[in-house]
């Protein structure tokens, strides 16, 4: 009984209480019963008219429903750790891609069909691109035809194609034939040919590849 009455007390001073136990030992007395007085010793659990009322096992339910109940309290009072606010803020710009590094080269960009000679007395003959075994040339005409009697001839093959303007040409042992834009052919190395006519009311123009072998 020592043993239990320290256990209640320790529970109750615990709780700032004071735990009451009855000595008396009267038949139908309240021997062996307890009660709980507050520091003020006012009652608080366990007190009737006739005496204590409450049990060992009473009192220890009693302490132990209090103990729940300011847990409970503490819990909900007790400020927690703060939590920052979710931010609502845009999301991230996209970083900026790095720009391009600068071209080392600048490619010379011409055009064949513009500020093109007059070419009204003479045809004009002007290289575009010479390499060992090949040349290429543009040829700008305007009236211009062969004479019949001094025919075109050379040691290598000639690929030429009517890039505007119109004209006629006949290559030996051959009809003339009609040129128009983007026409083109291949006068072979020994070949004699003609330029028969070219248009008088515009130029013609002509890339001619000449390939040696």
């Amino acid at each position: 009984m020592a043993e239990q009455d320290d256990e209640l007390r320790a529970m109750a001073t615990h709780r700032g209480l004071k735990l009451v136990k009855s000595r008396r030992r009267k038949a139908g007395g309240d021997f062996g019963l307890y009660g709980l007085k507050d520091a003020g010793g006012a009652e608080v659990f366990g007190f009737g008219a006739g005496g204590l009322t409450a049990d060992a096992a009473a009192i220890r339910e009693f302490l132990r429903g209090c103990m729940r109940i300011d847990w409970s309290t503490s819990v909900e009072t007790t400020p927690g750790p703060k939590r920052a606010p979710k931010s609502k803020s845009a999301p991230k710009p996209k970083p900026t891609p790095a720009p391009p590094p600068r071209p080392r080269f600048q490619p010379e960009v011409a055009n064949l069909l513009r500020d093109l000679p007059e070419a009204k007395h003479d045809e004009v003959f002007t290289d575009l691109l010479k390499r060992p075994g090949i040349r290429v040339e543009r040829i700008v005409s305007r009236g211009q035809a062969t004479p019949d009697d001094a025919p075109m001839v050379q040691d290598w093959d000639e690929w030429v194609v009517l890039l505007e303007g119109s004209a006629g040409i006949r290559v030996e042992d051959s009809a003339e034939v009609r040129l128009g834009p983007g026409d083109h052919l291949l006068i072979r190395a020994g070949q004699k040919h003609w330029v028969t006519w070219t248009a008088r009311d515009r130029p013609s123009v002509w890339l001619a590849v000449h390939c040696d072998g």
